[in-house]
């Protein structure tokens, strides 16, 4: 491969503190590896002296991969978090087991406030650790539905609850090797340590990195352009002063794009300067390509229109010969991903996406879409265990521990699960109004299908039958979360192309098949999922101001989040916006 100036002055230096400013597209996973094959080969450096650090599992596992590829089998590579884990059980932690598991989480902070917000306030302690902030010290500041005092509260009673239980959670694992290893005088350390990312590395990640390279032999590749982590505490200012924290440290810039075109290179330069030009060592990136590429604003009266014209333009694609894993869709919240995910199950077009944003992954419209099974077959077991599991009324109160007898009784009189529900003797009254309750609906809808009532007001009547408005409010306290969700009942119904509700199931399931060979499949996820990849063709749909950017972000770091995106894009990048003059869009284009 022949390298550029800056990567063969990365990829050679040896010893002492190097930090890497790697733009988009600059070829810094090849440079990273490369230094390390140039230490073992040139300076013939134990593999077992060198530690590679990326941000996640993802990167790890593909790190090692490509090194185990090289034939280096001991170079240590992991996340912050496995690397740690390690040490700590090295040590005779027995983390495995002592693991909080979410449920824990949310008992513990629904004990003092059974409505409360435990999403908000489990993502507010924890940004408080990576700042290695206890319950009893000053906070840093984080927005979040509740006073300081009230957190502070939910703080004590949670690390009194780890304590009595021996628990753990993710970030004590960091906070727990960080105290060891200044025990422990140099017990783990290592003559080169290299990390990548360190844009969103916390305060706990950089002081980790003071005890695994006494050496002084610290390799740092970021880009502060791309720091998209502030929420979890991520800091760029830890990257960003890497001279001031490292002795005799030098910094190296990575700003030849080689992956984008040179009309998407020099517009998101326009974009970002703005925001990060007062950077010591910001500098444009330069486009190796000479070609322009296509660059397409596109706005739209609603997320409809804009789902059927952007599906409009996957499909002419790929009648023109693209390859549909050569297209990506990203947007910045969930909620976005919707109405374009339905048109393209509609059309039948493959499409790749991760459960947590799928639409049809999302837990109130897997619930709907289980009662509608269990309408069309009442003998669909796995229909009756996914609604008995997610637990609307009046099922809410019905323990897990119950459904294995349910099922043993299934067995034992040949009977489905929904038919051994509602004949079975509950050990409490409560128990049996339930199941009679929970009978007689269905009892209700499966007539109202049989007498072919349209599948929009069936949907209806499933939604108010099993509360679904109270099941979204009591599970997503965030007054944003609950309208999206709520929102997301009326998308569903707009899906509805025909009356049959057969034909509405198979078409919601439909391609599930399919999705399987990933490899070949459009792919859509959200712009913080998709740092690290590229895209022939980039959609960045969604664009709106109070979404992107999201009104309760900040503004810096949402406008790297959309430079994020934009250097998705190799060939063609398509921006849409929702109505007209959103911020982003306007910076963008002028």
């Amino acid at each position: 491969m022949n390298f550029n100036e800056q990567q063969i002055e990365a990829i050679n230096v040896y010893e002492g503190a190097y930090g890497i400013v790697a733009g988009a597209g600059s070829g810094k996973t090849t440079v990273l590896i490369n230094r390390i094959k140039n230490l073992i080969d040139n300076h013939k450096v134990d593999q077992k002296e060198i530690l590679s650090i990326s941000f996640t599992r993802n990167t790890a596992d593909e790190l090692k991969a490509k090194l185990n590829k090289m034939g280096f089998r001991d170079v240590n590579v992991g996340t912050f978090h496995s690397i740690c884990g390690k040490i700590l059980s090295n040590e005779g932690y027995n983390l495995s087991s002592n693991l909080i598991k979410p449920y824990e989480i949310e008992n513990c902070h629904r004990a003092i406030d059974s409505e409360c917000n435990y999403e908000d306030i489990a993502s507010y302690i924890s940004y408080q650790k990576c700042y290695m902030r206890s319950e009893k010290d000053e906070f840093v500041f984080k927005e979040s539905d509740y006073p300081e005092d009230k957190l502070r509260s939910f703080y004590k009673n949670y690390e009194e609850y780890k304590k009595k239980h021996n628990k753990y959670d993710f970030d004590d694992y960091l906070i727990m090797c960080y105290d060891l290893l200044k025990k422990l005088s140099g017990k783990y350390t290592y003559d080169f340590v290299l990390v990548d990312e360190h844009q969103d590395s916390n305060l706990v990640q950089n002081l980790l990195l003071k005890e695994l390279c006494k050496s002084g032999n610290i390799y740092c590749v970021f880009d502060p352009n791309q720091a998209i982590y502030k929420f979890r505490g991520g800091n760029p200012e830890y990257c960003m002063n890497f001279e001031k924290d490292w002795q005799n440290a030098k910094t190296i810039n990575l700003f030849t794009n080689y992956r984008s075109s040179q009309a998407i290179v020099e517009r998101a330069n326009q974009f970002i300067r703005e925001y990060c030009k007062d950077y010591k060592h910001y500098k444009d990136a330069e486009a190796f390509r000479s070609d322009e590429g296509q660059i397409s604003i596109l706005t739209y009266g609603s997320r409809e229109e804009e789902a059927f014209d952007v599906c409009d333009k996957v499909e002419q694609l790929l009648r023109d010969g693209v390859e549909p894993q050569e297209i990506g869709i990203l947007y910045r919240v969930n909620s976005h991903s919707g109405y374009v995910e339905g048109e393209l199950k509609r059309r039948d077009i493959p499409y790749d996406i991760s459960n947590k944003s799928s639409f049809f992954k999302r837990k109130e419209i897997v619930g709907i879409m289980s009662y509608l099974r269990l309408i069309q077959d009442p003998h669909d077991d796995n229909a009756f265990e996914t609604i008995y599991k997610i637990k609307t009324k009046p099922l809410k109160y019905m323990s897990n521990q119950l459904l294995n007898s349910i099922k043993v009784n299934a067995g034992a009189n040949n009977q489905s699960l929904y038919e051994s529900f509602i004949n079975f003797r509950f050990p409490k009254d409560f128990q049996n109004r339930s199941a009679r309750e929970f009978g007689e609906i269905m009892n209700k809808l499966i007539l109202q299908k049989s007498k072919n009532v349209p599948l929009e007001k069936l949907i209806d009547n499933i939604i108010k039958s099993f509360q679904f408005i109270a099941f979204i409010q009591d599970k997503y306290p965030s007054e944003e979360e609950v309208k999206e969700r709520i929102d997301s009942l009326n998308t569903l119904k707009s899906f509805i192309k025909s009356n049959t509700l057969e034909s509405f199931i198979d078409y919601v399931y439909m391609s599930e098949e399919k999705k399987k060979v990933k490899e070949k499949c459009v792919k859509m996820m959200s712009v913080h999922s998709s740092k690290g990849l590229e895209f022939k063709h980039t959609f960045v749909i969604g664009v709106e101001d109070s979404k992107f950017p999201h009104s309760k972000s900040d503004l810096v770091e949402e406008a790297r989040l959309f430079y994020v995106a934009v250097t998705r894009a190799k060939d063609c990048l398509y921006l849409s916006q929702i109505g007209e003059n959103n911020r982003f869009i306007m910076e963008y284009s002028r």
